[in-house]
């Protein structure tokens, strides 16, 4: 799982959203509480957009450091909103309540920082400042009104870069190592899953191979049968290095079966099933099957075609009678009807 100290901090759930939107509401609720003073209402509905364009964006974005043009998105909402609720007060201020974009926005810029966007917080509550002290000027008020209405909002950046050069370092440690111990996690099981694989194989090879080695080492003389089921293991043995795409434990049976009625058959792996669907790869071994156990004398050629063919298998079957061709495809299905010549 990826993530960082906005993750870590829960803002991508659902608690996230519930408390920005009680955020917003009780944001949205101070100029209400004074909507009758305002001289100009849709300037006010404007701010009110604006703040809430720029929570939603700061929320709803994923991605850390966050996305640029959300990013300036925010970093301009936020002064926006101020100035147009600035435009509707009519002085003298009634209630603080009407100055609330100034303190209201520096939880975005906040957030900003930790979201790995320091500067560009930084530059958001700064020019909350200057479109104050622009207010303040164009209005006749002094700067120090100004300044008292935007110097709080220093407290929480600072607040926020501390957080953010400290905490998102060691947050993003976190995940890395979180990442880490996944990864290995997965590597430890598929060494494990290999080395029992490994074992299994073992198991088999020693069934298949102890009782004719024992009876080798016994010493001859040999029947005519041991010799047959000596050639038919030795046959197999080199299947499972030339074709390990075709073995399985039904094939195998049916390959055994044809070359003890005294069927040639040759399997050829050029690596076109690796990786495949265990679905389909069981389709085509249960094609094939079918295809070796219709067979009496002859031949048959199972290959395994390269990766990026049409056809996956091809399956030549030549006897005293005829011969047949069976060309399967990737999904294991008849690419085209068998032919017979």
């Amino acid at each position: 799982m990826s993530g960082g100290a906005w993750t870590l901090l829960g803002a991508r759930t659902w608690v996230a959203w519930l408390l920005a939107g009680c955020y917003l509401a009780a944001t949205v609720a101070q100029p209400l509480a004074s909507w009758g003073a305002y001289t100009c209402h849709w300037a006010v509905v404007g701010a009110i957009a604006l703040f809430v364009l720029a929570g939603v964006v700061l929320i709803a974005t994923p991605g850390d450091p966050l996305p640029l043009w959300a990013t300036i998105v925010i970093v301009l909402a936020c002064p926006l909103a101020c100035a147009l609720q600035f435009s509707a007060i009519a002085l003298p201020v009634q209630t603080s309540h009407q100055l609330w974009p100034v303190g209201a926005s520096v939880l975005p810029y906040t957030f900003l920082c930790v979201r790995r966007r320091i500067l560009a917080g930084w530059i958001g509550g700064i020019s909350l400042t200057l479109v104050s002290l622009a207010w303040t000027g164009l209005t006749g008020q002094p700067a120090g009104t100004a300044i008292s209405i935007s110097i709080l909002n220093a407290g929480p950046l600072m607040m926020s870069t501390l957080f953010a050069v400290t905490i998102v370092p060691a947050a993003d440690t976190i995940y890395r190592l979180r990442a880490e111990n996944t990864r290995r996690a997965a590597d430890d099981a598929a060494a494990g899953a290999a080395l029992a694989v490994r074992d299994a194989r073992l198991r088999r090879l020693d069934r298949l191979v102890r009782p004719a080695l024992d009876r080798i080492a016994a010493g001859p003389p040999f029947l005519d049968a041991e010799i047959s089921g000596f050639l038919v293991l030795e046959a197999h043995l080199r299947d499972t290095l030339r074709a390990p795409g075709l073995v399985g434990a039904e094939l195998d049976a049916a390959v055994r079966a044809a070359r003890e009625r005294g069927v040639r058959v040759r399997l050829h792996d050029d690596g076109g099933l690796t990786g495949s669907d265990p679905v389909v790869r069981e389709r085509i071994h249960q094609r094939i099957v079918a295809e070796v156990n219709g067979v009496t004398d002859g031949t048959v050629t199972v290959r395994i075609l390269p990766p990026g063919r049409r056809r996956a298998v091809t399956v030549v079957s030549s006897g005293a009678e005829a011969a047949r061709r069976l060309d399967l495809g990737r999904d294991g299905a008849l690419t085209q009807p068998a032919k017979s010549a």
